[in-house]
C-alpha cells in the first residue's frame, strides 16, 4: 500500500479548536478601535491568519459575527454573576469581565444600530435581565427600595463598563480594585430625595427654531442619537424638518458637514460649561463639583448629543476624527487636572480612570430612558458621579 505523501505547506496547520473564539475576540476588538463599518471579513480573516472564505464557515457574515460577540460577551457575563445573591462577588466578577472583555460598552452604544431588530431585541432583553439581577443584590445588601436599587445597579454597571470608553491602563490588579471601589461607592453613597426640575419629558413636541439650518442640524442631532449617524440619511433630515430634500443642501453640502455640525455644537457647550464652572470656583475641589453639576445638568437636558459625542467621532474622515477626539481628551484632561489638585494622594492615571467613569456614570444614567420619571434623577446622577470621583485608591497591586 502507498501512502499519501503530506503537503510541507499543510503540516501543522491543522484548524485550531479554538478558531471560533479566536474570530470573536478579533472581531470585538477591531470593531472597538476601528468601528464596524471600517472592518471587512477579509481583514478578520487576516487578523487569525486564516483565508476570508474560511471565515464564512463560523459565521454568515459581519453582522451575524456582530451578534456573536456582543451575546458571547453577555454569556461571559452571566457567568460571572449568575448564583448566589451576593453583592461582593457580583461586584468583584463584573469588574474582572469588564476589564477582561472591554469592548462591550463602547460596541453596545454604538454599533447596536447596525443589528437586526429580533437581535437588537433579544440583547435588550438580556441586558434588561442582568440588571434586575444587580437590582435585586442590590436591595438584598443594602434594604433599598426597587427603584433606587434599580438607579445604583444602572451606576455600578455604568462604572464597570467605562473602560470601555477609554484607553487608559493600570497594572495588574489595581485597575480592577479601583473599579471595585468606585462600583461599591455608587452603591453605598447616600441620594438626595429632591433636586432642580427636571426637564421636559422626552416625547414632548419640541418648538422647532425658525432657522432652516438651526431645524436641520436639531434634526440630526436627535436623529443620530436616536438611529446611529450611517442609518439616517440627508432625506430622513429633509422629512423631519419639512424640507424638500435638495433644499437640505442650500445649508450643509452632506451628511458628514452635519455631524461635524453636531459634534461642533457639542463641545462648544460642554467647554462653555466648563469654562463657566472654573471661573466660579473657590479652589479645584469646588470647581469640579462646579464642572460635575454643570455637565450632568447639560447631559440629563441633551441626551442626543451625550450619544452623538460618545458614539458618532468614529464615522468622520481619518484626520477630522482626530482632531475630535484630541479636543476630548483636553476636556477629559481639564477634568483629570481638577481630581489631581483635589486629591494629591492619587496619581494621574488613576485620577484618569475615575474622571472617565464618573463621566460614564452621568452619560448612562441620563441616556436611560427608565429612569427619566426619577424627580431627582439630575441631583442623583451628580451624587453618584461625585462617589466615584472621591472613591478610595487601589490597595492590590500585581502584574
Amino acid at each position: 500500500m502507498v501512502l499519501p505523501i503530506p503537503d510541507p505547506a499543510t503540516v501543522g496547520r491543522r484548524r485550531p479548536r479554538n478558531r471560533k473564539q479566536q474570530i470573536l475576540a478579533a472581531a470585538a476588538r477591531q470593531f472597538w478601535e476601528v468601528g464596524y463599518h471600517q472592518v471587512g471579513m477579509a481583514d478578520l480573516a487576516a487578523a487569525v491568519g486564516i483565508g476570508a472564505s474560511a471565515m464564512y464557515r463560523h459565521f454568515r457574515g459581519k453582522q451575524d459575527l456582530l451578534v456573536a460577540v456582543m451575546h458571547e460577551a453577555l454569556d461571559r457575563l452571566d457567568e460571572a454573576t449568575t448564583g448566589p445573591v451576593d453583592l461582593d462577588r457580583t461586584i468583584a466578577g463584573t469588574a474582572a469581565l469588564a476589564l477582561e472583555r472591554r469592548e462591550f460598552g463602547a460596541l453596545w452604544d454604538r454599533e447596536a444600530g447596525h443589528l437586526p431588530d429580533q437581535d437588537r431585541d433579544a440583547l435588550r432583553d438580556r441586558l434588561r435581565m442582568i440588571l434586575s439581577h444587580a437590582t435585586e443584590v442590590i436591595a438584598a445588601a443594602t434594604g433599598a427600595p426597587h427603584d433606587e436599587a434599580r438607579t445604583r445597579a444602572h451606576a455600578l454597571y455604568a462604572v464597570l463598563e467605562s473602560p470601555s470608553h477609554h484607553r487608559v491602563d493600570l497594572d495588574g490588579l489595581r485597575f480592577e480594585d479601583l473599579l471595585e471601589r468606585a462600583a461599591r461607592a455608587v452603591v453605598d453613597v447616600a441620594l438626595p430625595v429632591t433636586g432642580p426640575a427636571r426637564h421636559a419629558a422626552p416625547g414632548r413636541a419640541p418648538q422647532l427654531p425658525a432657522s432652516r439650518r438651526e431645524a436641520l442640524l436639531a434634526a440630526a442631532i436627535r436623529l443620530f442619537g436616536e438611529r446611529g449617524f450611517p442609518s439616517v440619511s440627508m432625506n430622513d433630515l429633509g422629512t423631519a424638518t419639512g424640507i424638500a430634500g435638495p433644499s437640505v443642501y442650500n445649508h450643509f453640502e452632506n451628511k458628514n458637514d452635519l455631524l461635524v455640525a453636531a459634534l461642533t455644537r457639542g463641545n462648544e457647550a460642554l467647554w462653555l460649561s466648563l469654562h463657566h464652572a472654573l471661573a466660579a470656583a473657590d479652589g479645584p475641589a469646588d470647581a469640579l463639583d462646579r464642572a460635575l453639576d454643570s455637565y450632568v445638568t447639560f447631559a440629563t437636558a441633551n441626551p442626543a448629543i451625550i450619544s452623538v459625542l460618545l458614539a458618532e467621532v468614529i464615522n468622520l474622515p481619518t484626520r477630522q476624527r482626530d482632531a475630535y477626539r484630541r479636543v476630548q481628551q483636553d476636556y477629559v484632561a481639564e477634568w483629570v487636572a481638577l481630581l489631581s489638585r483635589s486629591r494629591p494622594e492619587i496619581g494621574e492615571t488613576e485620577a484618569r480612570v475615575l474622571v472617565h467613569a464618573a463621566l460614564t456614570v452621568a452619560n448612562s444614567l441620563a441616556r436611560a430612558r427608565h429612569l427619566q420619571q426619577r424627580p431627582a434623577l439630575t441631583a442623583e446622577i451628580a451624587a453618584l458621579g461625585r462617589a466615584v470621583l472621591r472613591a478610595p485608591l487601589a490597595t492590590r497591586s500585581g502584574g
